[in-house]
């Protein structure tokens, strides 16, 4: 009876240490989201303790990568590279008794000139200071300019968003010939009439918006060489409609050996 339960013992726990050892390869191809070309980027992947459990980079030709992983566990994989949009993807490898081949693809973005990052509605009207929404995206763009060392990005202020004005629309006339108190009233409705206008420009607000960014960046006189300022003096439908005050855009973007 020992000899059995010996035995079963032993042959459990092989299979317990099998699956342990169990790897399994996780492969694919990343591209850009943009254009569908292979992308050769760099990455990292971490498990659910934030230790890094793979460093590697794709192809730069056919975009194809390849990392060893234990089954049934979380990871977030990390993208990044000088041209590369950096970003992060969770990711979960199922239980697994044996040796398998997972495959999962990847889209990246390849930072290129003139690509809108953010566009946001940055600032309270007639306030000097972003709102939460523009130090958020103030304080990504810092972050990306310090991974980024050969970006540059462009920072558009537009003027506020005028304030709004609306025409009272009368309701349809109703018919005489039906009884008083069938139906209820219809209210008046309010029609906004210059979703679109913007105030007019006032340099002296822009020039103390632009500073107050300016003074986000104590210690870093290089990322400011890299930091270009537009105030923009004319209309612009798409940003009007989306009545974004904080626009950031990429603008050069170098290669290492420049």
């Amino acid at each position: 009876m020992n000899h059995i339960l010996i035995a079963f013992l032993t042959i459990l726990t092989c299979s317990v240490v099998n699956a342990q050892e169990t790897t399994i390869v996780l492969k694919g191809v990343i591209t850009d989201r943009v254009t569908a070309k292979p992308v050769g980027v760099s990455y990292e992947i971490s498990d659910k303790q934030g230790n890094k459990v793979a460093d590697a980079k794709s192809n730069p030709k056919t975009g194809e990568y390849s990392s060893a992983l234990k089954p049934g566990a979380d990871y977030t994989i990390f993208f990044y590279g000088f041209d590369i949009l950096k970003s992060t993807k969770s990711i979960s490898i199922q239980p697994a008794s044996k040796y398998e081949e997972v495959s999962m693809d990847f889209t990246v973005e390849k930072l290129v000139k003139g690509m809108e990052l953010y566009s946001v509605e940055g600032y309270d009207p007639g306030s000097t200071q972003t709102n939460v929404t523009g130090e958020k995206v103030i304080a990504e763009a810092i972050a990306m300019l310090k991974g980024n060392r050969n970006l540059h990005v462009n920072i558009t202020l537009y003027p506020d968003m005028a304030p709004p004005r609306y025409e009272t629309i009368a309701p349809p006339k109703q018919d005489k010939k039906k009884k008083k108190g069938n139906e209820s009233a219809i209210p008046p409705q309010q029609k906004l009439l210059n979703p679109t206008e913007r105030q007019s420009l006032n340099a002296d607000l822009l020039k103390q918006r632009m500073d107050a960014i300016l003074s986000a960046f104590p210690d870093a006189s290089a990322q400011l060489k890299r930091m270009h300022f537009i105030v923009d003096k004319a209309s612009d439908p798409q940003q009007d409609i989306k009545r974004s005050t904080l626009v950031i855009s990429v603008g050069e973007v170098k290669s290492l050996f420049d």
